[in-house]
């Protein structure tokens, strides 16, 4: 009796699920069978939201550039302000471990020559000294820098006191104190930072620089000679005295040349 009763249950559970397949099929059929006017409502539609896309697509082209073109433009600026001034942008104090070398300056002008140097008249040159630094090797920006002239006999001339960020200075010779001229002669050039121009190398820190070497010099005004040692006109008749003095020893030489070849001959004869 179980077993007629459990056929039953399974025979109605599969006509239920077949009855429950037709009518998907039939729901599915009258979905897809469409209309003689759809296809064309279809066509129309398309090429409108084709179109409505490639026309707004574009508009946000222009935003998106101008953005990537601020943006590099306000990178290429950055970069080049940095590569223009290498002190930029670094801390006034750290310590590095010393793996790091010292930073040495490099003279753009004037150019270190030791052989000959540049020369500056006293009272009316302007110097102008321009320098850079690796801004890889530079880890610390000075506080600021001292240009100063140191001559033969150790004294000691400051041209300019400028900020730490300054790559140049200018010193105006035409405008020296009175009480301290300017000697002829070779001067080194030293540019050192607020610890000095006898620190010691620090890793990343500005070396102070001493190669750089210039001569001055200055010119007088012509002062004629009066005294009795100068005489302008005396070998005006040089010519004239030559060939009175030589003439007499010519003819000396040649009566005796002439005596001694007859006195010759007739010892030979």
């Amino acid at each position: 009796m179980r077993i007629y009763t459990y056929i039953i249950l399974q025979l109605s559970f599969i006509a239920l699920i077949s009855a429950n397949q037709a009518i998907y099929i039939k729901r599915a059929d009258g979905a897809v069978i469409p209309t003689s006017a759809s296809p064309v409502s279809q066509q129309q539609q398309q090429p409108t939201l084709t179109a409505t896309a490639i026309v707004t697509a574009p508009s946000a082209l222009p935003n998106t550039a101008s953005l990537s073109v601020s943006n590099n433009t306000q990178s290429n600026n950055t970069q080049s302000l940095n590569n223009e001034n290498p002190f930029v942008g670094k801390p006034t104090y750290a310590s590095f471990s010393n793996d790091i070398p010292p930073a040495y300056l490099t003279w753009k002008k004037p150019i270190p020559n030791q052989t000959f140097p540049p020369l500056y008249k006293i009272g009316v040159s302007n110097m102008t000294f321009e320098w850079t630094v690796d801004p890889n090797i530079l880890k610390v920006q000075p506080a600021n820098l001292t240009v100063a002239l140191a001559n033969p006999q150790k004294q000691t001339y400051t041209a300019a006191i400028v900020p730490g960020t300054a790559t140049s200075a200018h010193w105006d010779l035409a405008h020296l104190p009175a009480g301290s001229p300017l000697m002829v002669g070779y001067y080194t050039v030293w540019v050192y930072d607020q610890r000095g121009p006898k620190a010691y190398p620090s890793p990343g820190w500005l070396m102070p620089d001493s190669r750089l070497v210039v001569a001055m010099y200055s010119t007088e005004a012509y002062v004629g000679r009066t005294d009795s040692m100068f005489c302008p006109t005396c070998y005006l008749g040089g010519g004239k005295s030559f060939k009175g003095t030589m003439m007499p020893l010519f003819a000396a030489f040649g009566i005796a040349a002439l005596t001694s070849i007859i006195m010759l001959s007739s010892i030979l004869a």
